[in-house]
């Protein structure tokens, strides 16, 4: 009867007993390799930090997205992989070149490896677009939110417009009469009324859209819904060179007057295959024809994605004092951590620094197989002088303003941020070593004459067939309409955390416990 007991006894033991594990140690049991070539830029990881390339990074596995920007803002979503290294190879440069035409103000280059920015084509693609004759015009299910609410009409395949929420527009002539309406758009609905003497008329410009291949699917202002296009693409597009207000016309019931029409003279044309998206912003003006093309080949051939299988080999770091904020780096790779730690990382030549308050210290690891370092901290400081162009630019470090540009700091990891009225604000990450004198130059970029819509990385929404994984964008900051390009997602810290106890399995294991011990009870009465 007594191994009866015991058995018992280890049974409850072994069930309700969790796992022997720590939450940090588990949380960096199988970490990811993040690494971004792009020389002579500065890499933004969302949410972790900037850093001038090249760079890698240690990183739990997850979604993370990276930004670079300069002349072409590149923006790439990624996921890093276990014990796999995530390599973002992107020349600038060259995406420049392969983005060619006239009126463009900025180009960004957005790469999402869980969208598919080529939904299933329709056949014929314009479904298809019918010469209109008369003063009618047909109306495309298309909604476009930003700048302004827009939607798509066409007389046929070499006119389609893109028409402004609430303005007096001319689309057409019948029988040598104009043809004069006022439009309103719903949502991708369109309610239009015939006017006469309307004091303002929306002028138009052309798009000539273009792309090496043919047939990649073409986006207008983000706009993408029930119907697709394709280049080679043309399309009007409003040319208003400044707001216009009190514009007036004769309805049928009536005089219109639209209290402003706003300035609408840029556009974001996109060109889009698989997980790329080249989107430019073009400016226009008024009875101009503008042609933009992409080779898109070249653009994949300058922003790649590679993944290679890593052996790591665990550090163990230390130091007296404990608690010491800690950063190991070969030159490339870098992992940030608190003391005492153990890190995986590839084999290597290290360079491990540790500080705490006015305390630092730094040691050299030759990393083969598993190693440690123990750091006893000592006080010790580190220069930094910073560089600006222009000159006269704000520096922050670590968020905070700080009127000289030359700094004695505690060795540590730093970020440096420098901005000035007119140009874009960039940041990078400095490594101090105790005793260490270090000078940063940063060169600001004038801020574009137009500044660029909120860069999105999503696949496009809006459809009952729309792509549902990888919605994601850069910023969380508000809501748009689910059936444009660009919905909100989830910031990247949304990666998985360290596994815990689950409340779900614990009762699962109380319930197979009450089983098993119901089944041995009957046993044990039925061998008396």
């Amino acid at each position: 009867m007594r191994w009866k007991v015991i058995f018992l006894a280890f049974l409850v033991a072994g069930l309700l007993v969790p796992p022997a594990y720590s939450a940090g140690e588990s949380a960096m049991e199988r970490p990811g390799y993040l690494f971004v070539e792009a020389p002579g830029t500065v890499a933004e990881i969302v949410g972790i930090g900037s850093y001038a390339t090249p760079v890698g990074l240690v990183l739990k596995p997850g979604n993370y997205t990276i930004r670079i920007p300069g002349n072409v803002t590149v923006a790439a979503r990624v996921s890093v992989v276990a014990e796999t290294a995530t390599i973002i190879r992107v020349n600038p440069e060259e995406i420049e070149e392969a983005v060619s035409g006239e009126g463009i103000v900025s180009v960004r280059a957005i790469f999402n490896e869980s969208a598919n920015y080529s939904r299933e084509k329709l056949n014929p693609p314009f479904n298809p677009l019918q010469k209109i004759t008369g003063c009618g015009f047909g109306s495309l299910h298309i909604n476009i939110s930003r700048p302004v609410p827009m939607a798509l009409v066409e007389r046929g395949e070499e006119e389609v417009y893109l028409i402004p929420n609430g303005t007096f527009v001319h689309l057409g002539d019948s029988e040598g009469k104009p043809c004069i309406d006022y439009v309103e758009t719903y949502g991708g609905s369109i309610h239009a009324e015939s006017v006469r003497n309307a004091t303002y008329l929306v002028p138009w410009a052309r798009l000539e859209i273009t792309s090496v291949p043919k047939d990649l699917t073409f986006y207008i202002n983000g706009g993408h819904n029930i119907y697709i296009f394709y280049t080679p693409m043309g399309i009007y597009v409003p040319a208003i060179p400044h707001d216009v207000y009190n514009a007036t016309a004769v309805g049928y019931y009536g005089t219109i007057r639209i209290p402003v029409i706003h300035r609408l003279d840029t556009h974001v044309v996109g060109i889009a295959e698989n997980h790329y998206l080249i989107e430019s912003v073009v400016k226009v003006a008024p009875n101009e024809t503008y042609h933009i093309n992409v080779d898109m080949e070249k653009v994949k051939s300058a922003l790649t994605v590679e993944r290679e299988a890593v052996r790591a080999v665990p550090l163990e770091v230390d130091s007296e004092p404990g608690n010491a904020s800690t950063v190991v780096t070969d030159g490339v790779l870098r992992v940030f951590a608190t003391t005492p730690a153990t890190l995986f990382l590839p084999p290597g030549n290290y360079t491990v620094i540790a500080s705490r308050d006015n305390l630092s210290a730094r040691e050299s690891v030759v990393l083969t197989e598993s190693a440690s370092a123990f750091l006893k901290l000592s006080p010790a400081n580190a220069t930094l002088h910073v560089v600006t162009y222009p000159g006269n630019a704000t520096v922050l470090l670590n968020g905070e303003e700080v009127k000289a540009k030359n700094l004695t700091l505690s060795p540590g990891c730093y970020n440096i941020t420098v901005e000035a009225p007119g140009y874009l604000t960039k940041s990078v990450e400095v490594i101090l070593a105790p005793n260490e004198s270090k000078t940063v130059e940063v060169s600001l970029e004038e801020n574009p004459s137009v500044e660029d819509p909120e860069i999105t990385i999503s696949p496009p929404s809006g459809g009952s067939d729309d792509m549902k994984s990888g919605e994601m964008t850069e910023t969380d900051e508000k809501d748009t309409p689910g059936d444009t390009q660009t919905p909100p997602a989830p910031p990247v810290d949304d990666v998985p955390g360290p596994p815990g106890r689950d409340s779900g399995s614990l009762w699962a294991k109380l319930a197979i416990l009450a089983g098993v011990v119901a089944a041995v009870y009957l046993v044990l009465r039925v061998r008396r």
